[in-house]
C-alpha cells in the first residue's frame, strides 16, 4: 500500500514512461539516478536505456518489488540497476557522480517538491540536467514568463540556472493514487555560467518578490537604503513605479551585481 505521509502517487502508464525517457534523450552513456523509485515502473523504462540506475526510494515497503527488479526477477529487467533505500535529501550527489555528471529523473513526492528542487540548485555541479514530475501549479511557476500570475522568485531562480522546459502535461487518472491536481514533466539544463545563483543572490530574488504585486522598492528596503535603491534604479533606468513580477530573470542578475558593487 502506498503512504500518504510519502506524498506517492506512482504512473501505472507504461507508453506514457517511456515517451518519458524518450523525451530525457538518455542513451547508453547516462548514469541516472531516480528520485522516488516506488515500485520501479519508471526504473525499469529507464534502465533499457541508462548505461546504469541508481533509484533511490524511502519507502522500505517498497524493498521487495525494487530488489526483484534489480536483481533480475522481473521480466525484462537488467543487471543496471542499484537500489539505494534512503532520503534524497539527505543523499551526497557528488557521491552518486562518482564518474561523472549524473542526469536526474523522477516523480518526486509532492510534498518536498520545493526541498528537492533547490537541493539540485545547490548540487548542480554534479547534475547535467533533471527530468521531473510535478504539481502543475510548481511546473507552472518554474517555467512562468514575466508578467503572468505564475513568475515569481522560483521562475527567476530556476530558469537562471538552468533552460527549462514543460515537456508533458499529465492528467491524474495516470497515476495511483490519482492526485487531486494534475501534473507537468518538465526539463531543466544546467547552465555552466550561473556560479553567481548562491545563496545570497537567492535571498535577494526572493526579497524582491515579498510584496508580490506592490511596487519592488517597497520591498527593497527590506534590505537597502533609500539611497541604495535609488541610486540602482537611476542606474538601470528603471521606473519607480516598477514590479518584480514585470522584470525579466536576467535582469535580476544585473541588479544584484550593480547594488553590489555600490556596497563596496
Amino acid at each position: 500500500m502506498l503512504k500518504k505521509s510519502f506524498s506517492q502517487n506512482l504512473i501505472k502508464d507504461a507508453n506514457t514512461l517511456r515517451k518519458m525517457v524518450s523525451l530525457a534523450k538518455i542513451s547508453k552513456d547516462d548514469t541516472v539516478v531516480e528520485i522516488g523509485a516506488g515500485r520501479g515502473n519508471l526504473t525499469k523504462a529507464i534502465a533499457l536505456s541508462a548505461r546504469k540506475v541508481i533509484a533511490i526510494e524511502l519507502d522500505r515497503d517498497m524493498i521487495p518489488y525494487l530488489e526483484a527488479l534489480a536483481s533480475g526477477g522481473l521480466s525484462g529487467t537488467s543487471s543496471n540497476i542499484e537500489i539505494v533505500f534512503r532520503d534524497i535529501l539527505a543523499a551526497d550527489l557528488a557521491d552518486l557522480a562518482a564518474h561523472g555528471k549524473i542526469k536526474v529523473m523522477g516523480n518526486i513526492p509532492y510534498g518536498i517538491t520545493g526541498p528537492i528542487i533547490f537541493k539540485l540548485i545547490g548540487e548542480r555541479a554534479f547534475v547535467e540536467s533533471a527530468f521531473l514530475t510535478v504539481q502543475k501549479e510548481i511546473g507552472d511557476r518554474i517555467t512562468a514568463k514575466p508578467g503572468t500570475r505564475a513568475y515569481g522568485s522560483l521562475s527567476v531562480i530556476c530558469q537562471l540556472v538552468a533552460d527549462v522546459k514543460v515537456l508533458m502535461r499529465l492528467k491524474a487518472h495516470i497515476f495511483i493514487p490519482p492526485p487531486k491536481v494534475d501534473s507537468i514533466y518538465f526539463s531543466m539544463h544546467f547552465r555552466d555560467d550561473a556560479d553567481y545563483v548562491n545563496d545570497d543572490f537567492m535571498s535577494f530574488v526572493r526579497g524582491a518578490f515579498s510584496h508580490k504585486r506592490k511596487f519592488m522598492r517597497n520591498a527593497l528596503r527590506e534590505r537597502y537604503t533609500d539611497l541604495q535603491i535609488d541610486e540602482l534604479y537611476e542606474l538601470m533606468h528603471l521606473p519607480r513605479p516598477v514590479r518584480a513580477e514585470e522584470l525579466e530573470p536576467g535582469l535580476f542578475r544585473v541588479m544584484y551585481h550593480t547594488i553590489a558593487k555600490k556596497d563596496r
